[in-house]
Order: C-alpha cells, then sequence, then structure tokens
C-alpha cells in the first residue's frame, strides 16, 4: 500500500497520529473564526474534503511558515474560505508569498455574520452547491 503524506507536508504519514488526507489535487483552507461564519467556513472545508473536492490544509501552519503548505502557481489552485471580509486566510496567504488560490468570502456568498456558532446542515449544503456552481 502507497503510504500518503499530509497535504501540509509536515513529513508525518497520516495513518495514525498525522493529518487528514485523501486523493485531491488541491487543499482548502479555512477561517474558523469566532462566529457563526467562521466556524460556517470551517464545517465547509471540511465538507469539501470529505466529497473529495479538496485535501483539508492547515491555516495555521500556513501562518508560522513551518511547512510547505499552499501551493507554488502550479497545478490546481487551492482554496482559501474566509468568514467575514477581514480575510484572515487570505492575509496569511499573502503575507507568506503565496498568491496561487482561488478565495471566497461565506458573507458574500449570502450568509449573515452573526456573533453565535449556530449553523445549519442546509447551509453548508447550499453552499457546497454555490462552490460547485462557481467551479470550486
Amino acid at each position: 500500500m502507497e503510504q500518503q503524506t499530509c497535504s501540509c507536508s509536515c513529513g508525518s504519514d497520516c495513518s495514525s497520529d498525522g493529518c487528514v488526507t485523501n486523493t485531491a489535487a488541491s487543499s482548502v483552507y479555512a477561517c474558523a473564526g469566532a462566529s457563526n461564519v467562521g466556524i460556517i467556513s470551517l464545517e465547509l472545508a471540511k465538507a469539501l474534503h470529505n466529497e473529495n473536492r479538496y485535501t483539508m490544509g492547515c491555516s495555521s501552519c500556513v501562518a508560522v511558515g513551518d511547512c510547505g503548505c499552499g501551493s507554488d502557481n502550479e497545478g490546481p489552485k487551492d482554496l482559501l474560505i474566509d468568514g467575514c471580509k477581514v480575510g484572515c486566510v487570505k492575509k496569511i496567504f499573502d503575507k507568506q508569498g503565496k498568491t496561487h488560490y482561488n478565495h471566497v468570502i461565506v458573507t458574500q456568498l449570502g450568509i449573515k455574520k452573526e456573533p453565535n456558532f449556530d449553523f445549519s446542515e442546509d447551509q453548508i449544503s447550499s453552499l457546497l452547491k454555490k462552490l460547485s456552481d462557481k467551479g470550486l
């Protein structure tokens, strides 16, 4: 059986104590901020990973520059999902000089930012369809 390595290039074999992985050609990075749209961005990224459309990546790893996360202008673009217009994930990538990505903002996809962690599976399903319609 071929050993898979983590999408974040941390060197782990991902089989027991490493990162999640799949066979997707590019990665998705999520905001996970302290509001409903932050949590929705994380849940959306997880759903994209589970559908094998993207491999879940680690935004924190990119922020600290400790691993080879984020594609470098080759192959399919990564997807960055920010919850709101502050755009923290995009700022992380830009600060690290990683510009080979597509970027979406949950609030620009029709979800209102609220000071809670509430969301519905219907919202995730709707967002998955909207991303598909955009070719993402």
